[in-house]
């Protein structure tokens, strides 16, 4: 009896470690750079439009008030993720895992600094970021930023007095057409709405950088449904909504494909994808 109470209680702890160690939900990563290994999100968030204040130097006291050296604004959509790094890594570690993927994308570096150079950790963590998990050990952070085609990546990497690490990354499209385009060239497809139809505004946007593109384009229809019927049924009625509206927006020679929910990995914990796919290399 003491055994099975013993093997009953290693069970539930077990499963609540792992629930707590799984991304929050409606969380996803970026398609720009990976998460580091063992890592998971805990707090994510998505503005379709901001007016961003962007830190280019580091937090500096002019009057008693804080302030960044230097910074500009950008206007565009946001997304924040906040990872927290598993234990027995530094930040140092992590900030060299995340600053290779932007190298080897040949991302343009704007600011970066580490360390106390950077200032305060608290104003990073609650006036730039506004995330009060991300306030820790000066001496431990890292803030980088850098431009990608149609994309600004703001990284910011930090280790607590309890610890714990936590990456944060803000990312600002200022240019759909041109990320989705970039990533489409370099990786080979590339998410175009995610839970959502894509907007006439990207669809747009597109037109004329397909028509350049050197390669053809599919786009393809991912959905969740109560089973693999359920689900091409969905995929095929979006994929014909789709149709009509890449028709309206002069797409017409990007062809659809409804996949319904035979491609779990990419639907993840999301109801619908729309993925732009290239094909082969035009004539």
């Amino acid at each position: 009896m003491w055994f099975k109470r013993i093997t009953t209680l290693i069970l539930i702890l077990t499963s609540a470690v792992a629930l707590a160690e799984s991304d929050i939900s409606g969380s996803t990563d970026s398609k720009a750079l990976d998460r580091f290994r063992g890592s998971y999100i805990v707090e994510y968030d998505r503005q379709a439009a901001i007016d961003y204040l962007l830190p280019l130097g580091s937090i500096e006291k002019v009057n008693g008030a804080e302030r960044p050296e230097k910074a500009e604004r950008l206007s565009g959509k946001l997304t924040r993720i906040t990872y927290r790094i598993p234990e027995g890594h530094r930040t140092r570690e992590v900030y060299e895992f995340f600053s290779e993927q932007l190298a080897a994308q040949r991302a343009e570096t704007l600011f970066s600094c580490r360390g106390r150079e950077c200032g305060s950790s608290a104003y990073w963590a609650n006036q730039i970021f506004d995330r009060s998990k991300l306030y820790g050990v000066e001496r431990s952070q890292y803030y980088h930023v850098a431009s990608l085609p149609g994309l600004t990546v703001v990284m910011y990497i930090i280790e607590r007095g309890n610890l714990r690490l936590y990456a944060h990354l803000d990312l600002i499209e200022t240019d759909a057409a041109a990320r989705i385009v970039t990533t489409l060239s370099q990786v080979g497809y590339v998410d175009l709405a995610v839970d959502e139809l894509p907007t006439e505004d990207v669809l747009q946007q597109l037109e004329p950088r397909l028509a350049s593109f050197n390669r053809s384009a599919v786009v393809v229809v991912h959905h969740q449904g109560e089973n693999l019927a359920d689900a091409q049924e969905k995929s095929e009625a979006t994929a014909n909504e789709l149709r009509a509206l890449l028709n309206d927006n002069g797409l017409r020679h990007v062809a659809v494909k409804a996949l319904g929910a035979l491609a779990p990995s990419v639907l993840g914990n999301s109801q619908l994808k729309v993925v732009l796919v290239a094909g082969s290399d035009k004539p």
